[in-house]
């Protein structure tokens, strides 16, 4: 278990002294001792911050204690400050609020029920204040002779704007749109809507083979086969040799993704894996030991740079309880 104080700094505001003074003044009087203060920095954008919060609060184990100095560092709205708490307290993470005087041990906790069915109930009453105040403006606007709506054949900004030209060259190489919308961190259905309104239709690339060579000649002999095979039923496909399948063609297009962080590691701009914990049967946590950072070259195995975290199942990491090879030193099996 480890008390972990999270000092969330943005682009204006990058001095994190205040935040500092306000969880030592608040551990001092509840005599709670500080393990590690963390210094990260959140985007300022609306929606943004929670997001990143929350990735943040990802890598937390169950029973480590969250101090932050005040809940406006986390979202910008109840609604987003509710739905992390709600999360962490899930997760059996105590969370503490130095400013509000906030602490909820759990979701098991009754003190902590009490405070987030009133977290719940100010959440609510945003959503219906917003809503309220958005229809007198609407209404007002209306009867002003303003015609509402987005005018007809517009389309909005998207994140994935930014992406399109990456979008393309993976779809150039064959990558499925399920696996391209993990890389981008976006849902398939958010990907597919992009394709159709942007129009965006691309087929992989193939060179043509010169006539009468060994290879055109097979290709043409397959086509024939492929042919007659199609009058005949196909054989059933498991689910096991579909997955296969769908591997080995990543493979084949340059894409392997980490089952950890969902990044390519063949992707040579994928520099880390996210960081977090390594959990023992024992019930032990340690943190994950980065590559070195005096390496003067990339991993050779999952090709993250020096300083970053290896990708899953890289024989290069190293167990931070032994110190040897974490996929064979049979420490999380003890």
């Amino acid at each position: 278990m480890s008390n972990i104080a999270y000092l969330l700094i943005s682009v204006e505001d990058k001095d994190a002294t205040g935040q500092k003074s306000t969880i030592q003044d608040y551990a001092e009087n509840k005599n709670l001792p500080i393990d590690n203060y963390i210094t990260v920095e959140v985007p300022s954008l609306k929606g943004e911050r929670a997001r990143r919060v929350q990735e943040l609060f990802s890598n937390v184990n169950r029973w480590d204690v969250v101090i932050i100095s005040d809940l406006a560092r986390i979202g910008h709205s109840i609604t987003e400050i509710v739905t992390i708490i709600r999360d962490l307290s899930e997760r059996g993470i105590r969370f503490i609020a130095a400013r509000q005087g906030v602490d909820l041990n759990g979701h098991t906790d009754a003190s902590s029920k009490a405070a987030n069915a009133v977290f719940d109930m100010l959440a609510e009453l945003e959503k219906d204040l917003a809503s309220s105040r958005i229809k007198e403006i609407l209404a007002r606007k209306k009867g002003d002779g303003v015609v509402l709506g987005r005018p007809k054949g517009s389309i909005s900004s998207s994140k994935l704007d930014k992406k399109k030209g990456l979008i393309i060259e993976y779809l150039s190489k064959g990558v499925s749109k399920a696996s391209l919308a993990r890389i981008l961190d976006t849902s398939p259905s958010n990907l597919a809507s992009y394709l159709r309104t942007r129009k965006i239709a691309v087929t992989k690339s193939k060179k043509p083979l010169p006539e009468g060579s060994m290879a055109h000649n097979d290709v043409l002999q397959k086509e024939v086969t492929t042919k007659e095979d199609a009058k005949e039923d196909r054989p059933f496909t498991t689910t096991m040799e579909q997955s296969k399948t769908i591997r080995h063609l990543d493979a084949t297009n340059d894409v392997l993704l980490c089952r950890h962080c969902g990044k390519n590691t063949l992707d040579p701009r994928t520099t880390t894996c996210a960081g977090g914990y390594i959990d023992y049967q024992s019930g032990e946590s340690s943190h994950r030991i980065p590559y070195p950072k005096d390496e003067k070259e990339r991993c050779p195995r999952c090709g993250v740079e020096p300083g970053g975290f290896h990708h899953d199942g890289c024989y290069i990491e190293r167990c931070p309880k032994c110190g040897e090879r974490l996929v064979s030193c049979g420490c999380k099996k003890l």
